[in-house]
C-alpha cells in the first residue's frame, strides 16, 4: 500500500498529480484577463451558495441582485443556471462561443458544459 498520494503508481491520482497544470486566468483589464473584479467574484459564489442552500446557517434570501448587476447577470435566471450544475458534472459554464474558445484552449474536441440561456450571453 502506498504511503503517500504521490506513491500510488496505478491510480488516477498519480496522473492528475503529475498532469500539467494549467494557468487560471487572471481577474483584471487585460485583453486575456476576466473582465471582473476578485472580490466581486467571491461576493458572487458565496451569495449564490447561501440561496441555493436555504436550511444553511447564514442563509440570505435572494439578494444576488448588486453582484450578479456589477458582473451583467440576470438574477432570475442566474440562479436557474446554476441549480444542478455540480450534479451533472459540467467543467465549463458560458456562452457558444466561450464554450468553443475553452475547448480548443484545453485542447479538446468537446467541452461537457452548460450553454448559458440567451438573457445571459
Amino acid at each position: 500500500m502506498a504511503k503517500s498520494l504521490s506513491d500510488s503508481e496505478y491510480t488516477s491520482v498519480k496522473e492528475r498529480i503529475e498532469a500539467e497544470s494549467t494557468d487560471l486566468l487572471p481577474f483584471g483589464k487585460g485583453d486575456n484577463d476576466l473582465p471582473y473584479y476578485l472580490s466581486s467574484y467571491i461576493d458572487m459564489v458565496d451569495e449564490t451558495g447561501r440561496v441555493l442552500r436555504d436550511n444553511k446557517r447564514g442563509y440570505i434570501s435572494h439578494k444576488l441582485g448588486s453582484v450578479l448587476t456589477e458582473l451583467e447577470l440576470n438574477p432570475d435566471t442566474w440562479l436557474d443556471e446554476i441549480k444542478g450544475f455540480k450534479s451533472v458534472g459540467f467543467s465549463a459554464v458560458g456562452t457558444v462561443n466561450q464554450l468553443k474558445e475553452y475547448s480548443a484552449k484545453t485542447k479538446r474536441k468537446w467541452t461537457l458544459g452548460l450553454r448559458l440561456k440567451p438573457a445571459l450571453e
